[in-house]
């Protein structure tokens, strides 16, 4: 009878300790949202060398946009670069987003991105997540 006890109360804590979810499982990917009005344009950043705090980019805004993203849209970073300056709600910034869902880093060098000056992403994208890499082998 007190092994049986034993029993039920073992089954009930392991069945308790797997139910709770690991701090990695409980991790969300981070997400923002564009809050210019009048929409949002990605660019296509390409690395132009390397400098000891990783790889320099050069954002080129003579080619038509990437991609336009419309107010309250969804966007997922993947990681940030520095940029030129821009200025939107929350102040000036040289940090640009480089965004996910099928726009991110192309494998050659260059990475889709947008300014952070119009995406709340809930603070300083610079705070959150790392600083993008170049991605060739």
């Amino acid at each position: 009878m007190r092994t049986a006890g034993a029993l039920i109360v073992s089954g009930f804590l392991a069945m308790g300790m797997a139910a709770l979810p690991s701090a990695a499982a409980t991790k969300q990917a981070l997400t923002g949202k564009v809050i210019n009005t009048a929409g949002l344009a990605s660019f296509e950043a390409t690395v132009i060398g390397g400098t000891a705090d990783g790889e320099e980019y050069r954002i080129d805004f003579n080619k038509r946009p990437m991609r336009w993203y419309a107010y309250g849209a969804p966007i997922y970073p993947v990681c940030w670069l520095e940029g030129p300056k821009v200025t939107g709600p929350y102040g000036s910034t040289t940090a640009w987003i480089s965004v996910g869902g099928g726009y991110a880093s192309s494998g050659d060098g260059t990475q889709t991105v947008l300014t952070d000056a119009w995406v709340n992403t809930g603070d300083d994208i610079r705070k959150q997540i790392k600083k993008c890499a170049n991605s060739r082998g």
